[in-house]
């Protein structure tokens, strides 16, 4: 918009020329973040220790070229760290990294375990982790997908309704009610595949006990992932199947963004196409710089 567009008034502009009195008004404005998680080449290891673990060559080798033949159909490839020395797995974490999400997820098979992934430096790598119930490790692989096979496999391994047909609701809810209507309609309806529904509680007035009569209704899932990017973002699962909560906060940890997702994965915990494309270019050019 030009400024000839806006009548300007003749009034005084800048630092100090505004009323400090009791009756002025002043803007409070929330906390911006202040740091972005961008992509940086990792620290990488010297030629010498790299020629003493041919296997973690290897590994690479095969990762690069899972991730050239990767496409969105394909069905998620992993790659057991097993074979790896100490020294070969120590080399793997640092040209691989840690790079933005991580999750954790608790299965219930018939022996219950934790899952803790992290994305690699390369988006769409992961890096898992199987934990038994007393935190002892079980196994360590690499995954290629847009987020690992637990998240999907696990998020909701035990669904329950939500029936709130008839609730008498306590005294003093202001919105709950009405969101918890619309969420048992749109989680029956839901199809996998179909577009995302997304309410967004942070446009509602949402007293305390709101919250409280959320939480007691939809309960928690087996999975939270949190993304740190600009700010950091929580995603947990519910109990109701395909139920999300999703949660923006900025760099001083305000919540800026809070919503309920019915969708099969929010977009937000996964790893685009074009992700992946580009994970498999970065790949090559630190495979140039160690061989």
């Amino acid at each position: 918009m030009n400024q000839g567009d806006i009548p300007l008034i003749n009034m005084p502009v800048g630092p100090g020329s505004q009323s400090n009195g009791e009756d002025s008004l002043v803007l409070d404005y929330m906390p911006m973040p202040k740091e972005m998680h961008t992509y940086d080449i990792p620290m990488l290891p010297e030629a010498e220790q790299l020629e003493s673990c041919p296997e973690t060559l290897d590994l690479l080798d095969r990762l690069q070229q899972q991730l050239d033949d990767y496409t969105p159909e394909r069905p998620v490839i992993s790659l057991g760290l097993e074979k790896l020395s100490a020294a070969g797995l120590d080399l793997i974490n640092q040209i691989l990294g840690e790079g933005e999400v991580g999750l954790i997820c608790k299965t219930q098979d018939e022996i219950s375990y934790e899952v803790h992934a992290q994305e690699t430096v390369l988006a769409g790598v992961w890096r898992l982790r199987y934990l038994d119930a007393d935190a002892s490790l079980i196994r360590e692989t690499l995954e290629i997908a847009d987020v690992p096979s637990v998240a999907r496999q696990y998020a909701f391994s035990q669904p329950r309704a939500l029936s709130v047909a008839g609730t008498e609701w306590p005294a003093g809810i202001l919105n709950a009610p009405p969101v918890l209507i619309e969420l048992q309609h749109k989680s029956e309806c839901y199809q996998p595949g179909d577009e995302p529904h997304v309410i967004n509680l942070s446009l509602l007035p949402f007293s305390p006990a709101d919250h409280q009569l959320l939480e007691d209704h939809l309960g928690s899932g087996a999975l939270v992932i949190l993304s740190r990017g600009y700010g950091n973002c929580r995603i947990s699962s519910t109990g109701i199947s395909p139920i999300w909560r999703v949660q923006y906060f900025n760099s001083t940890d305000h919540l800026i963004l809070d919503t309920l997702e019915v969708v099969d994965m929010p977009a937000v915990a996964c790893a685009a196409p074009e992700d992946l494309q580009d994970s498999a270019l970065r790949l090559k050019e630190i495979r140039e710089v160690l061989i």
